[in-house]
Parts: structure tokens; C-alpha cells; sequence
């Protein structure tokens, strides 16, 4: 029975959850009001839920793309199959992850509720073939999907403790567009399996380099609005000077750049930025808890 609690735990992936999840801590810590226990165990409750869903739309991906995935070199090892999982009990996974998540937005409010599960519905029209084609093959329409998943995980957090406005959805624009780009590299990074696979992503439609130029410009977009949102009061004003930090990631993108959008090397860039704009979350996470 353990083994089997393991086998599944061992299916979740928790470092892709959590990067997604981050766009709902960071609503969380900027409009809590104070930090009391009520506030704090409201926020745990909605980072829990967040967690499950996120989880779930994961698994769901994985369900999805297990034939592909089993027959991809790079991948094979780490499909749920190697943890003897079945494909049937990867879907249930997927399953009680989500009603998890619902049955925990459910004790706190019917936005919540409607909220993940239209994070749910992108990710199911993402990853799940629909007469044939999917949302992961529709280029631009595959990065709205991430796009409007990152917007609904961010007002998870958000409208926990504040209202439903324009403010709120126009500071929801930033780590939207942030996880947005980065899917795009992650899609150049796939490029030559997304090739073999005839899955028409974006980096295959438009080519590798198009998208990559086109990732790093958004990536800037993004800086920019971080540094306008601080200059006009959403965020608090020392949140603008990590901004600057946009110019290391086009010092280490034009390396990339230059040294071939190899699968390896993209990998690379993609390890180096995520630790560099952790840093700009775990500013933001802690000046906004701190109220500076």
C-alpha cells in the first residue's frame, strides 16, 4: 500500500506545479491585509487548492501525452509508466488532484471555485485531443491558453482578500506574460521531438529562432510592465529596481543565441533565468508581506 502511495506521489510534478503556482502565492502576499490567523490560514487553504489544481492539469498532460512520450528517447524514462502506473490510474490521479483542489475553493467561495475550474478547462483543451486536434498544436492559441491559466492562478490569490476589478487584472498581465514566454522557450526547447511528432507548436509553425527573439522580447515586456505597475502604485516602489534584472537575461538569451538553440543549451537557459526571476518573486513575495 505505501509502495503504491509512493509510485503515485512520485508522478506529481511538483517543480512545474510550483512555478505555476507561483502567480497565486504572489496574489496571496500582495493583497493580504495583515498577517492574523485568519488571513494566514485562508492563505494556506487557496495555496493548497492552487497546488492541487495546478497538479492536476499536469497529470493530465502527462495522460495525454504518454504515447508520445514513450516513444520520445529524451522522455520515455521518466513517464508515470516507469513508476508502474497505469494509464487509467494516471487519469484517476489527475482526477482526485482536481476535486481536491474544487472541494477546497468550495469553503471559500464560488469565485474561487469557477476560477480553477476554468484553469482546469484550459488545461484539459491544451492537452486533450478534441475531433482530432488539441490546443497544444494550435499555434498563438496554445500560448493564450497559458496566458489566460496564469491570469485565473493569479486572481485565485488576489480576490482572496481583495475585490474584482481592473486594478486586479491589470497586475495579473505581469506573471501572465512572464509564464507565458517562458512556455514559448520551453516549446523551443522541444522543438525537434515536437517536429518528429508533427505537433505544431508555436516553434514549429514559426521556426526556433523566431520564437526564441520573440520569447526574449516578451520576457522584456514583461520587466517593463513590472517597472510601470511599480511607477504607478500596484506594486510597492522598490519592486522597480529588479526590473534591471531583464539585462542579465539578455546577456545569458544572446549567449544562448549564439551558441545554437540546441535542446541542451536552451535547457541551460532556462535553469539560469529561473533562478534569476525567483529572485524577482521572492522580492515581490517579500516586500508586499512586508508591506514596504
Amino acid at each position: 500500500m505505501l509502495d503504491s502511495l509512493i509510485s503515485f506521489f512520485s508522478c506529481i510534478r511538483y517543480r512545474e506545479t510550483l512555478i505555476f503556482q507561483t502567480p497565486t502565492l504572489i496574489g496571496l502576499a500582495f493583497f493580504i491585509p495583515d498577517i492574523s490567523i485568519g488571513s494566514t490560514i485562508n492563505a494556506l487553504f487557496v495555496a493548497l487548492g492552487s497546488f492541487l489544481v495546478m497538479a492536476s492539469i499536469f497529470a493530465i498532460n502527462d495522460w495525454a501525452d504518454i504515447n508520445l512520450d514513450s516513444q520520445n528517447t529524451l522522455k520515455h524514462k521518466d513517464t508515470f509508466l516507469v513508476n508502474g502506473i497505469n494509464p487509467n490510474q494516471m487519469l484517476g490521479l489527475a482526477n482526485w488532484l482536481a476535486a481536491g483542489g474544487i472541494i477546497i475553493f468550495a469553503t471559500l467561495s464560488k469565485f474561487h471555485v469557477l476560477a480553477a475550474l476554468g484553469a482546469i478547462i484550459f488545461g484539459l483543451v491544451y492537452s486533450v485531443p478534441i475531433h482530432g486536434m488539441r490546443g497544444k498544436s494550435i499555434p498563438v492559441f496554445s500560448s493564450f491558453l497559458h496566458f489566460g491559466g496564469t491570469l485565473l492562478s493569479f486572481l485565485l490569490g488576489a480576490l482572496t482578500f481583495a475585490p474584482a476589478d481592473w486594478q486586479n487584472l491589470l497586475v495579473a498581465f505581469h506573471p501572465a506574460i512572464l509564464i507565458t514566454a517562458g512556455h514559448l522557450v520551453h516549446e523551443v526547447e522541444d522543438y525537434k521531438q515536437d517536429l518528429i511528432a508533427k505537433c505544431q507548436t508555436n516553434a514549429v509553425r514559426f521556426g526556433r529562432d523566431a520564437v526564441f527573439i520573440f520569447a526574449s522580447l516578451l520576457f522584456g515586456f514583461s520587466f517593463l510592465l513590472l517597472f510601470w505597475l511599480t511607477e504607478e502604485g500596484y506594486f510597492p516602489s522598490v519592486i522597480k529596481y529588479t526590473s534591471y534584472l531583464y539585462l542579465l537575461y539578455a546577456v545569458l538569451a544572446l549567449k544562448a543565441y549564439r551558441a545554437g538553440l540546441t535542446r541542451d543549451n536552451v535547457r541551460h537557459l532556462q535553469n539560469q533565468y529561473r533562478i534569476l526571476f525567483a529572485v524577482v518573486v521572492l522580492a515581490m513575495l517579500i516586500v508586499s508581506l512586508l508591506k514596504m
